[in-house]
């Protein structure tokens, strides 16, 4: 999604169960990934059932977000139960 008067791209959520929607960068900073994901060039859905061997990856709700920029950086952004979260998993 694009903030209509910054141009900044972000991500909206859309919370599973209700109708409530969480806007991410896009003029809204999460975690190192600031307030414009313009250099983001991937995502992908992370299964909380992956998650469950990984030793790196904290206790997951539900499914994750897998952001990154093709040979540099990546995160995942999950629902800790109040909020969504950042977690940096490489530069």
């Amino acid at each position: 999604m694009k903030e209509r008067s910054t141009g900044k791209l972000g991500i909206a959520i859309v919370h599973g169960g209700t109708s409530n929607v969480t806007i991410l960068g896009a003029g809204t900073a999460i975690g190192n990934g600031g307030d414009d994901f313009e250099w983001m060039d991937s995502w992908r859905i992370y299964a909380k059932e992956h998650a469950t061997g990984d030793t790196s990856a904290p206790k997951l709700r539900g499914d994750a977000l897998l952001v990154s920029k093709s040979e540099a950086a990546s995160a995942l952004i999950y629902w800790n139960g109040k909020r969504y979260v950042w977690l940096q998993q490489g530069d």
